[in-house]
């Protein structure tokens, strides 16, 4: 009978220093990530008890670390573990926000129906289509800032692809990924395209909240944590205009009032460029 999965975990985290198998919630994380701010959040929201490991992603490039890819093998941010009697580790937003949503103790973030379930994914995967990555990238107020970034990324993972060669598939396809973001983010014509598609993604969720208290009805979702985290980024990235009154009423309205959640401000949510 082969080894169950929460036992080749409790065995993985058990091979690497630098990770502490944390009792109940751990979180792998950065105060700028995005995809962090998302699952800092959901915690926040389902009101559960966690930790939390801040992960250098741009000067010490943490996130590249034997012990992280490890742990992690797509080498981003963030990962939670969630220690139960045995340990189960979490990759990706996505799935980590859903897991914690799935946990029987603490707040629902789903809906009660069907038809709100279908309409709350419709969302997230409408906010998750905003490649807010590139963006970021793109509009940087310092161009040669975020390629150093790229280009640490790159040299990092290339040399520890040699370094440690059981481990090189992780390695370079990190280095593939930042490469592409590399080119991506100064692809004029491709920025403009994700610009088109986050205004309609906009104008989507404007019509959800037209005669709703949230983008689900009047219960608050999974749903309203990614966007509550993808309306933050867009504030900083400068497209005030979309966040206007003039220019999507109900979006504006909803965004107040989701910041003035004590969620926004325990859930860390930064609006804040990446210093040197």
């Amino acid at each position: 009978m082969g080894m169950s999965e929460d036992t080749q975990n409790q065995e993985m985290l058990s091979q690497f220093p630098g990770l502490e198998v944390m009792p109940t919630l751990a979180l792998y994380h950065n105060p700028l990530s995005v995809c962090s701010m998302k699952t800092r959040l959901a915690l926040e929201e389902k009101g559960l008890e966690w930790t939390g490991r801040k992960i250098d992603i741009v000067h010490a490039q943490e996130q590249l670390e034997p012990w992280y890819i490890r742990l992690n093998s797509n080498g981003v941010i963030p990962t939670l573990s969630h220690t139960n009697g045995e340990t189960k580790v979490i990759t990706n937003s996505a799935t980590i926000i859903r897991y914690v949503a799935s946990l029987t103790e603490g707040n629902s973030l789903l809906p009660t129906n069907n038809e709100d379930v279908q309409t709350m994914e419709k969302l997230i995967t409408s906010a998750d289509d905003i490649d807010l990555q590139i963006l970021s990238y793109a509009r940087h107020p310092s161009m040669e800032k975020s390629e150093a970034i790229l280009d640490l990324r790159i040299e990092k993972s290339r040399a520890l692809a040699i370094e440690h060669p059981e481990l090189a598939e992780s390695y370079n396809a990190s280095a593939e990924r930042s490469l592409k973001n590399k080119n991506f983010r100064a692809d004029t014509e491709f920025v403009d395209q994700i610009e088109k598609d986050a205004h309609a993604s906009l104008t989507f969720a404007e019509s959800q909240l037209a005669h709703n208290t949230y983008l689900v009805g009047e219960t608050y979702t999974l749903a309203d944590v990614i966007w509550t985290v993808v309306l933050s980024r867009l504030e900083l990235l400068g497209y005030d205009d979309w966040l206007s009154a003039d220019s999507f009423p109900f979006i504006a309205k909803y965004y107040e009032a989701m910041k003035n959640r004590k969620s926004f401000k325990d859930a860390n949510i930064q609006n804040q460029w990446w210093q040197k």
